[in-house]
């Protein structure tokens, strides 16, 4: 069973470091589990640009995985020899585009004759012209887009359409990440539930843990411009969907109450769309203003130690397909106060809190009892710390390993 996996995603976030977020992860840590697995006859390709794909292939290189490349064929190896590769500066033209066309061309008629099995990862899955034809699997990580198109930038929709209606719902297979987003694939697309593997995330073991050193917290907080005494953090591209309306309401509550005067609320991610009024409530707000934290994109390097020097993570996000981020908080040893909607209660269980997202009262009042109650925080501490090990990147690719034998025993 030849399974070929694309992962371009990663040549994409090689060239552009702020492309390095949730997709980016999942991608990432759990292509090299799958390759780690020798039972496994696996090979990466990438249908992207051909400097995507030259990057996507220096990434396993680099990882020692150098030879799980999808083997090039001459011309595909001449086309990516006249194209060059640069890690630093996008290539652009006309002559680009044809050749990378011309190879995607020829590698995908190729993985058509070879492969029995296609996964992509995210990119839509290509038609396969050859007489013996792979099975074909796509990742959907969620159908929010397609749900609640309202949460998403004027054309995201029609941009993410592509991607799903890629796959035929009798024919192909999917992966998904929550059985929350495997019940929203079932009922939109019709699709039989058999048809769906559910495989959940990870936190990376190496990016995301405990930092108890007081020197190197503060350091980093002087680097993003946090202010000192304590501060409530969300990770996420500040976008509608994530609610920051309504945990900027509750904020603002817990400020008010005496004994909080030196509390402040870091954002950690870049900024997205429709999140206008939001930005211009926080300029004019004298409450709000100095205490609203926008760090921007974090390098990876900083990421446990942002986590590690807060007092809580506050997720009350209106629609997650997983909910990554307080995973990684849990990892991290930082209590979690989460939506009780959608997939988080699948990721956060009992080891935080979990709240009604729109009730601002309610997160007040979570927020209020971890700065009030230390024991109850160690709790949650510690009761979060066990549940993210329960999350593996091993165990991912083992379950997506299980529903490739499953898809070509179904055949």
């Amino acid at each position: 069973m030849k399974i070929v996996i694309d992962v371009g995603v990663i040549g994409l976030a090689e060239l552009f470091e702020t492309a390095r977020t949730g997709i980016y992860r999942v991608i990432s840590n759990l292509s090299l589990e799958l390759l780690a697995m020798d039972e496994l006859d696996l090979s990466c390709s990438s249908l992207s640009s051909l400097q995507v794909n030259q990057l996507t292939d220096l990434y396993f290189v680099e990882h020692g995985f150098g030879a799980a490349a999808f083997a090039k064929s001459p011309f595909e190896q001449m086309l990516m020899s006249v194209a060059g590769c640069d890690r630093k500066k996008i290539q652009k033209g006309l002559a680009l585009k044809v050749l990378s066309k011309l190879y995607r061309m020829s590698l995908t008629w190729r993985i058509g004759k070879q492969a029995d099995i296609y996964h992509s990862h995210y990119a839509p899955l290509p038609h396969f012209r050859s007489r013996k034809k792979p099975i074909r699997m796509l990742t959907i990580y969620d159908i929010i887009p397609l749900l609640h198109p309202e949460y998403f930038a004027d054309g995201f929709v029609d941009e993410f359409r592509p991607i799903v209606e890629s796959f035929s719902a009798q024919d192909d297979f999917i992966f998904t990440i929550s059985e929350c987003t495997k019940t929203d694939i079932c009922s939109y697309f019709k699709m039989e539930p058999d048809r769906v593997f559910v495989t959940p995330l990870a936190a990376s073991p190496t990016l995301y843990y405990p930092v108890h050193d007081k020197a190197v917290i503060a350091e980093a907080k002087k680097k993003f411009e946090i202010p000192a005494g304590r501060y409530f953090l969300t990770l996420a591209t500040v976008e509608k969907r994530k609610n920051l309306e309504t945990s900027l309401r509750a904020f603002r509550k817990v400020v008010n109450e005496p004994g909080y005067a030196d509390l402040s609320f870091v954002l950690v991610g870049t900024r997205g769309w429709k999140v206008k009024e939001v930005l211009e409530e926080i300029a004019n707000d004298p409450v709000l203003q100095g205490r609203v934290i926008f760090t921007g994109f974090v390098p990876d390097a900083y990421l446990s130690t942002i986590y590690s020097g807060a007092e809580a993570f506050l997720y009350p996000s209106l629609y997650e397909g997983f909910g990554l981020p307080p995973l990684e908080a849990m990892q991290c040893g930082l209590p979690v106060i989460a939506s009780n909607t959608s997939s988080l209660p699948e990721v956060v269980a009992d080891a935080g809190i979990l709240v009604d997202p729109l009730d601002t009262d309610g997160i007040a009042q979570a927020m209020l009892t971890l700065l009030e109650n230390p024991e109850l925080r160690q709790g949650y501490v510690r009761k979060g710390i066990e549940r993210a090990a329960a999350f593996s990147w091993r165990r991912c690719a083992e379950q997506t390993a299980a529903g490739y034998q499953r898809a070509w025993d179904d055949r």
